[in-house]
């Protein structure tokens, strides 16, 4: 009985090995390192809108196809979910998604991200939630089966002591409601009678003592798959009422605990238990088991199977208790895998070279790392093969050239020859290494070995390309060859000529019947000529036509031109290094690369990108390492192991995924939803507009076209309209940037393509309103349009004014024009007359000198004499000061500087007016500091502008003089002198006026003078490169400031 039972597991295990082999089941898998919020994946589904949610022990996770959006409580937040641990989902026809918890029963506002907790519902753990076809809604918190009636707020309570246990619910195709329970019967809902009735699952079946019922599923079918946690899966018919079992055992005799189903087809259905997934066909009654395997990343992640969810796609994601949640796309099986697993039957070797089939059907592989495999296809099994020293074994485990001819394998290696191999027998019967003779081999690397149309078998090494002669078994060199070359691949084209890649020389072509021989090479700048000269493969297709891969890119030879056609990344390859070309039976060339394979219509110029997103095992591809069998599968070696497929398997992605906004960040911030101060009052994918401050300008935008197959393969376009005048592609972000954008109404639009490159034109938009700042709004705008009239209207008036007083100005030019040009006249007329009356008035004054003195004491003769010299000297000093301010007006008057005493001529000054100042009774005082200072100046000249000033002073004040000589330092370069006196107060405006030359003020005409003083004055202190000003008025004084530098020679020429 054991033996029986022990080969009928033997033959299932085959054959279920056997139907893995057939078709394979790879998985992607999503855990904590990817964003998920706990690998224990209780329950799942996808919304509507395409979104995927998973209920975890730590969360609710939304999944977009890239990142995950984690909902968890929040105590300080009376609209978050009550619980992490998430039980069930459920989304009814209104796409209402309710959420069951270890806490209560939720229901979730996508519009807000916001949860309401169901009444009556806040307590136990909600095991399962469902709505029937009337809107009802049923659920189990705890054990206990609750209905909420439509439009009634009030549950509806079936007693766990009057009723039973419930587990799960569902409702079949007929809208009838289904509720498992706890002690192995199956319930149904009867909604006239408002009953239930019972249905044993166990009556039949070997008898146990728990009948616990884990899920009830439904079919579209029409029958219900069970799940128990000790006899597996039963099928129950509702038609019937009978049930039957489908999977009861593990191939150990353990006990199946099956927790859930997903149906995938009308005859397959996956059944998600402790030992793994099981694919149950219900058509043939097969069961294959897919489990965990340590050694096989593409295996499921873990075996405790909780849930699964069937998208949109045709894909199934499997939810697991400890390995988070496990993807199986449609497409991503069409490539079948191989590389080295510990501890399995496998291939040996991860970097695979060379493939090639035998007659017998099995598949040598020829691996740089690990030897030469054999692989029987019939029955999936490798043989392997490495060098021991043996006699008959392989001489290395570097390969790199394999050709089947007849009933032999050659075996090409790295530095160590060629072997030759029986096939029958996996033994080496011949081996050629280099020697010295006219018909060796130049090198032991063998780089490729190649059999023309004709039969012969050409080698290709690092020191020559040769062709074997069997008759005379040695080697010559290729015709039309050179020596010395590295050649990596060798072609006999269909009209006879040969064609030999090399790396690093480009390509020789000769034709032995014609003769004709040409080398082909890379030219900088002509996109003619060959990619590169580097070339990896040679490919002739079915209609004749040569393609070269090539380290520069794909190029086509033209046998009419005699150059080359190149194709790169400019048409959309997604590399230059180009490894090798094989040809389906639909003329469409498949082309591996460094990074990823491409499938190319030559016809068309359509391609199609493939990497590990969409199903490879990685992107790097090898040398030379591509084969098509008899039956049009294909085979390409990577450095990771090798890759087949059929093209006819590829099932067209023809799902074009919908676009949604996922995210919206001002300032690297992501915006709350429905929160004070948030510009966003509904989640992004029920929001159509925005509207922002001036100060939130800076932002950027989230979004994910809900397509799972091969996310990173999709491509995005988008355009913002008032900015972008066309669309912008992205291939790998799908995150846009905006900075500092100016106020206005924009539109937001982004596109995306499947991951076959299939576009959707539906857009999706979001229409954004930046506000302009308040002093931008349109208030204030308004305000400016009146503030701007009335900025114009006055702008106007003070032009106008202006105008009237550029006249004026203009007027008061020529007026003083006028006035210089009588001025001048004065001078001049003046100066003339000073010239003249000077002499005369010398001369006078020496006789009248003469005459005083012999006056004697003739009192009033002598005093007319003294009234005449008086006025005599006047009339000197008078001529004296005209002709001095000529002089300094045209710049004639020298100056002597020397160095003088400044308190001494200051108290000189002083004493001279003196007697002047009493006999007006005015307060005369003097104020010197103690140092002594000395300055370079010209004494005459700067006697002139004291005494002026104290002229000014005495003659104009009523009750005052104070002549000041500020204190100074021992480092200052200038010294100041204020003379100030009580006299009329001089206007602010006249303060330069009375510098003009002969100008007097008309409350002072009484006092005697000419208006000569102060302008000769200042004229003097200038010469002195001082300055000499009319202070603001302070205490009622008129204040006199002089400053003149202390000294000039460094400053000053001495003679002007």
């Amino acid at each position: 009985m054991v033996t029986t039972r022990t080969f009928i597991l033997a033959i299932a295990s085959l054959f279920m090995g056997s139907a893995l082999f057939g078709q394979p089941y790879y998985f992607r898998h999503l855990q904590v390192e990817n964003g998920l919020s706990n690998n224990a994946v209780i329950c799942s589904l996808q919304d509507k809108k395409g979104f995927l949610w998973f209920g975890t022990k730590d969360g609710l996770d939304r999944f977009d196809g890239y990142s995950f959006k984690i909902f968890r409580n929040d105590p300080d937040d009376s609209s978050s979910i009550g619980s992490n641990f998430i039980h069930c989902l459920y989304e009814d026809q209104k796409g209402l998604l309710w959420v069951g918890t270890e806490k209560g029963l939720y229901r979730f506002d996508a519009a807000t991200e916001s949860f309401r907790v169901v009444d009556g519902a806040a307590d136990g753990p909600i095991r399962d939630v469902v709505m029937d076809g009337s809107g009802d809604l049923w659920f189990i918190s705890g054990f206990t089966l609750m209905e909420l009636p439509v439009g009634r707020q009030r549950l509806d309570y079936f007693d766990i002591g009057r009723y039973f246990e419930a587990t799960s619910l569902c409702i079949s195709a007929d809208g009838t409601l289904w509720v498992s329970s706890a002690a192995g019967l199956l319930y149904r809902w009867n909604q006239g009678t408002h009953a239930f009735t019972g249905f044993d699952l166990f009556d039949h079946s070997d008898q146990t003592q728990d009948r616990w019922l884990e899920r009830v599923y439904a079919t579209a079918g029409g029958t219900l798959l069970v799940g128990t946690a000790t006899q597996g899966a039963k099928l129950f018919d509702v038609r019937t009422s009978a049930y039957k079992d489908i999977l009861t055992y593990n191939e150990d005799r353990t006990a199946v605990f099956a927790r859930n189903f997903i149906q995938t087809s009308d005859d397959e259905c996956w059944i998600g238990t402790e030992s793994g997934v099981y694919i149950y066909n219900s058509r043939t009654g097969q069961v294959l088991n897919l489990r965990k395997k340590y050694n096989d990343p593409y295996s499921l992640s873990d075996n405790a199977v909780y849930t699964f969810c069937k998208d949109k796609e045709g894909g199934i994601w499997a939810g697991t208790y400890f390995g988070g949640v496990n993807y199986y796309p449609r497409q991503y099986n069409a490539f079948r895998k191989y590389f080295p697993k510990s501890g399995e039957n496998s291939l040996d070797g991860y970097v695979v070279r060379e493939i090639h089939q035998d007659s017998y059907g099995n598949l040598w592989i020829g691996t740089e790392d690990a030897g030469l495999n054999r692989l029987d296809t019939a029955t999936g099994l490798f043989t392997h093969f490495l060098p021991t020293g043996a006699r008959g074994s392989i001489s290395y485990s570097n390969i790199h050239g394999l050709l089947v001819h007849s009933n032999c394998l050659w075996i090409g290696t790295f530095e160590h020859g060629l072997d030759i191999m029986d096939i029958p027998s996996g033994k080496v019967i011949r081996h050629y290494s280099t020697g010295n003779g006219e018909h060796d081999l130049r090198s032991s690397f063998i780089y490729c070995i190649y059999q023309d149309p004709s039969g012969g078998i050409l080698l290709g090494t690092t020191r020559g390309a040769y062709a074997y002669d069997s008759s005379k078994d040695y080697f010559t060199p290729l015709p039309g060859m050179p020596l010395y070359n590295w050649y990596s691949c060798l072609l006999r084209d269909k009209k006879g000529g040969f064609w030999a890649g090399t790396y690093g020389n480009g390509v020789h072509y000769y034709n032995a019947l014609t003769g004709k021989s040409r080398d082909f090479r890379y030219k900088m700048g002509d996109r003619r000529s060959l990619g590169s000269d580097r070339v990896n493969s040679i490919f002739e297709d079915s209609s004749g036509s040569l393609w070269f891969a090539t380290e520069g890119g794909l190029c086509r030879y033209d046998a009419a031109t005699e150059d080359f056609t190149r194709f790169t990344t400019r048409e959309g390859f997604p590399t230059n290094f180009i490894l090798s070309i094989l040809e389906d039976e639909k003329a469409v060339l498949w082309i591996s690369t460094s990074k990823g394979l491409v499938c190319f219509n030559p016809r068309t110029q359509r391609l199609t990108n493939y990497t590990k997103d969409n199903g490879l095992l990685n992107d790097q591809f090898n040398f030379s390492s591509a084969y098509r069998d008899a039956g049009g599968r294909m085979y390409f070696g990577s450095v990771k192991g090798m890759i087949s497929f059929r093209p006819w398997d590829f099932i067209p992605n023809s799902f074009v995924p919908p676009v949604y906004f996922t995210g919206f960040q001002v300032d690297n911030k992501e915006l709350p939803i429905a929160r004070k101060g948030s510009p966003l009052r509904q989640s992004l994918p029920f929001s159509d507009n925005i509207v922002l401050d001036h100060n939130q300008s800076t932002f950027s935008i989230d979004f994910a076209a809900l397509g799972y197959t091969a996310p990173e393969m999709t491509e995005y376009a988008y355009k913002m309209d008032g900015l972008d005048k066309g669309w912008t592609h992205l291939k790998t972000n799908r995150k846009v940037y905006f900075t500092g954008l100016a106020s206005g109404h924009y539109v937001f639009r982004v596109k995306a393509s499947n991951s076959s490159g299939v576009w959707n034109e539906q857009e999706a938009k979001l229409s954004i309103e930046v506000l302009p700042p308040w002093w931008a709004s349109l208030w204030a705008c308004a305000f400016y349009i009146f503030f701007g009239g009335v900025c114009i209207w006055y702008a106007i008036r003070i032009y106008h004014r202006n105008v009237e007083e550029k006249n004026r100005r203009k007027i008061e030019h020529l007026e003083r024009i006028k006035e210089k040009e009588i001025f001048n006249a004065k001078i001049e007329f003046f100066t003339n007359v000073a010239h003249e009356i000077r002499t005369p008035l010398t001369l006078i004054r020496g006789p009248l000198e003469k005459v005083i003195k012999k006056a004697g004491a003739v009192t009033e003769i002598k005093d007319s004499l003294r009234i005449m010299e008086k006025n005599t000297l006047r009339l000197i000093d008078l001529t004296n000061q005209l002709l001095d301010f000529r002089q300094t007006e045209i710049g004639g008057f020298s100056l002597n500087f020397v160095k003088a005493n400044i308190p001494e001529l200051l108290e000189d000054n002083y004493i001279s007016f003196k007697p002047l100042a009493e006999q007006k009774n005015l307060r005369f005082e003097l104020s010197l500091p103690v140092a002594r200072l000395c300055a370079y100046v010209d004494t005459d000249a700067f006697n002139k502008i004291l005494a002026n000033l104290f002229s000014n002073a005495v003659k104009y004040a009523e009750g005052k003089v104070i002549i000041f000589l500020r204190p100074f330092d021992e480092g200052d370069t200038y010294f100041t002198i204020e003379i100030s006196n009580d006299g009329y107060q001089i206007p602010y405006e006249m303060r330069e006026k009375i510098f003009e030359p002969f100008f007097r003020l008309k409350e002072t005409e009484k006092q005697k003078g000419t208006g000569i003083g102060l302008a000769l004055s200042r004229s003097l202190a200038q010469l002195h490169k001082g300055v000499l000003v009319l202070k603001v008025p302070e205490d009622g004084l008129n204040t006199f400031s002089l400053t003149i530098p202390i000294h000039q020679e460094n400053e000053f020429n001495l003679t002007l």
